[in-house]
């Protein structure tokens, strides 16, 4: 097949940043899969990007590049869209040119409908959402659905309630197992030799739907050092708040210690020497890509029971799913206690988990080569039922 993927010229592909930004990478290993299977594959993207696949940029830089001209999001945002819009003229042109028989979308797609509208009528788009689908987004997306030739995609089940349109599947993220994987050193069966001196661990962007504030918390709580890894967000208000507010008051680099340089290597030392990876998310968590790359080292996680959790974590099994104590439900969770006590019994319980069961959990189902074989499918359905 011809293939064109598309992504926002914000970032190049992969990012080269310091931020966490999922889709960039997602987007580079799909791309490169695809291509290692044969596939003619089209990656539109900012020019510096690094694919294996032909990179269309349409001589747009990384909007990022330009972001200290701005004083704020609220003008930066603008001057983005733009870029997009510039960037998916060369997606008609293929289009029209016949050159690519799909494009699969990743980004917020509502800011792009002038360019979804000027497609040929049939030509098959794609769109995978890595973000929430809050009912505030469904007048743009009725709009953007009734060209006819829109084939969503979510990230996990949950995501979709509530959304009144209808998916063409679930595809969950992958993780490249050949990379995430635990030491070298082997681990036990359960726990592992050294176990006390093991951190916590928590990372992300740190907002406060991330829960890095419950997280320090909890380690206090346990009395267990906490190790975070994540970016500030300088730049928002909401979120610059919340970190000078509620996280770093707590940063002493002894018992709370923070990492602000995401760095692929690093972080994945991390994952491998952590006793668990708290996720104690205060949103509807779409994915959670941390989830399994921890999972994957032969971490497990304690997480609250909230979007996609429960599609990713096996209870009990490669860790513990904690219910929130605004839930008036009653728990059928292996932990009884609701909230940070919650948390708490799942440390204290963590060494019942086995972390080589953790690992077979993500090959056997969020691998980044399950990720593409189930795009590589939806891809040959959707173009041969045209």
């Amino acid at each position: 097949m011809n293939i064109g993927l598309y992504i926002s010229p914000a970032h190049s592909v992969p990012p080269d940043e310091k931020n966490i930004l999922a889709p960039w990478q997602l987007v580079k290993d799909l791309a490169n899969g695809l291509v290692a299977r044969k596939h003619a594959v089209v990656l539109f993207a900012a020019r510096g990007s690094d694919t294996d696949a032909v990179l269309v940029h349409g001589n747009i830089q990384p909007a990022v590049l330009k972001r200290q001209k701005y004083i704020d999001s609220d003008s930066y945002r603008p001057f983005v869209v733009s870029q997009e819009l510039l960037l998916f003229r060369e997606v008609i042109a293929a289009a029209k040119a016949g050159t690519i028989d799909c494009i699969h979308v990743h980004q917020p797609v509502e800011r792009l409908y002038p360019g979804l509208a000027a497609l040929p009528p049939k030509f098959p788009v794609i769109i995978t959402f890595h973000d929430p689908i809050q009912p505030e987004r469904f007048p743009a997306l009725e709009k953007v659905f009734a060209l006819g030739n829109i084939h969503m995609v979510s990230l996990s089940k949950s995501q979709q309630q509530g959304v009144p349109f209808p998916f063409a599947d679930v595809v969950p993220n992958g993780v490249d197992t050949t990379i995430y994987k635990p030491d070298s050193g082997g681990m036990g069966t359960r726990g592992s030799k050294g176990k006390d001196r093991r951190p916590l661990l928590i990372t992300g962007r740190i907002v406060q739907q991330k829960g890095f504030a419950e997280a320090i918390a909890i380690a206090k709580r346990a009395k267990i050092r906490l190790l975070m890894v994540g970016q500030e967000y300088e730049k928002r208000k909401i979120p610059r708040e919340y970190f000078q507010e509620e996280v770093r008051p707590h940063i002493d680099g002894k018992t709370v210690i923070w990492e602000s340089i995401v760095k692929q290597d690093h972080l994945i030392g991390h994952y491998q020497t952590a006793r668990a990876l708290l996720f104690p998310i205060q949103w509807e968590e779409p994915f959670g890509l941390t989830m399994i790359e921890a999972m994957a080292c032969g971490t497990p996680v304690i997480a609250y029971d909230r979007g996609s959790v429960s599609e990713i974590v096996r209870d009990g099994m490669t860790g513990f799913i904690i219910q929130n104590t605004s839930d008036k439900s009653i728990s059928n969770t292996s932990i009884q206690k609701k909230g940070i006590d919650g948390f708490i019994e799942a440390i204290q319980r963590i060494d019942e988990i086995d972390r080589s069961f953790c690992v077979r959990h993500v090959a056997e189902h969020f691998t980044l080569e399950r990720m593409i074989d189930r795009y590589e499918a939806l891809y040959g359905e959707i173009v041969n039922s045209q």
